[in-house]
């Protein structure tokens, strides 16, 4: 496993005043004491030698933002995050770019160029266009969280957060076949509890019978909140138009942003070249037990843990 003790790679704010403002407001985040949390959320990972996250302040940001600068909850993310990887080899055993090239040429899951009009990043997920026959289930979402994973580098989407748009045209019952109660758990779960993004709405369009079949299976995994952002809108492209602009969005959904296949085309090739970052962030992870005594990370357990609780207890 990748060393944790590797030097930090000091953080540099790149929001906008209005940003950063959105983002104390919203999220808590005060740049004063910006640097005490990040270095409060790398003491509790440092007090656990199970755990061999990566600790530069980029990343830890993405969790402390999308738990609102709760050290507590943005630990429990982080935590989640590796272990659903630990226990979900389906999706994130080979989680590269490189093992998904044949979900991304049939633009079942394309993010969009630029943001919408509240900033936030769309993702289209064209499950009509999947072919059971062809490839498991799995490996659509590997290409969804892959996605997920590339556009929340971006510490703009870290506070606007990101929308998934389904675009349910030829789904069927063979594919409704294939998403059972357990897929629906563990997708939820990642979405929900495992991945450090504001999902900040789910909006179906194209929707059949079939369709609201499928969303009764996943309802019952949903929260409260994610339910409430959840929107059927048909074949009536408008409402969708009021809540995103129509700037981004392709001709196909009656938007100005162009073709969706050259749009599924240009994030075939950015994805791509993220193939070697993630082949980094994939040396870390759970610390197997045969291996603890190995670890980089646990040499001063009990300190950091003290230390951790000074952190929690100030202010």
């Amino acid at each position: 496993m990748a060393n944790t003790k590797a030097p930090q790679e000091k953080y540099t704010c790149t929001l906008s005043p209005a940003l950063q403002k959105k983002a104390e407001t919203e999220l808590n985040e005060k740049s004063a004491w910006r640097d005490r949390d990040i270095q409060a959320l790398r003491d509790m990972i440092n007090a656990r030698p199970d755990l061999n996250a990566r600790t530069d302040d980029g990343f830890l940001l993405r969790f402390l933002r999308a738990r609102k600068f709760d050290y507590d909850r943005a630990f429990k993310l982080l935590e989640n995050y590796y272990h659903v990887r630990a226990n979900t080899p389906e999706i994130f055993e080979n989680f590269l770019p490189s093992a998904i090239t044949h979900v991304l040429e049939k633009a079942i899951v394309t993010v969009l160029p630029g943001k919408d009009k509240e900033g936030r990043k769309l993702i289209i997920f064209r499950p009509g266009k999947w072919d059971p026959a062809a490839w498991p289930i799995y490996d659509n979402a590997r290409t969804l969280i892959l996605s997920m994973e590339k556009i929340i580098e971006d510490e703009e989407t870290q506070v606007n957060g990101m929308m998934v748009i389904m675009e349910a045209a030829g789904v069927t019952a063979n594919h409704a076949y294939h998403i059972g109660p357990r897929y629906a758990s563990t997708m939820t779960n990642i979405i929900q509890e495992a991945f450090p993004a504001r999902i900040k709405g789910m909006h179906f369009v194209n929707e059949s019978a079939v369709v609201d079949g499928i969303f009764a299976i996943i309802r019952p995994f949903l929260k409260e909140k994610l339910k409430q952002r959840i929107r059927m809108h048909g074949t009536e492209y408008g409402t969708l138009h009021e809540l995103t602009g129509t700037e981004v969005l392709p001709t196909e959904l009656g938007g100005d942003g162009g073709p969706l296949e050259q749009m599924a085309q240009e994030w075939k090739e950015k994805l791509q070249s993220f193939e070697d970052t993630m082949v980094q962030s994939n040396k870390f992870g759970v610390v197997k037990m045969g291996e603890l005594g190995k670890s980089t990370v646990g040499d001063a357990t009990m300190a950091g843990m003290v230390g951790s609780f000074r952190k929690l207890n100030t202010d």
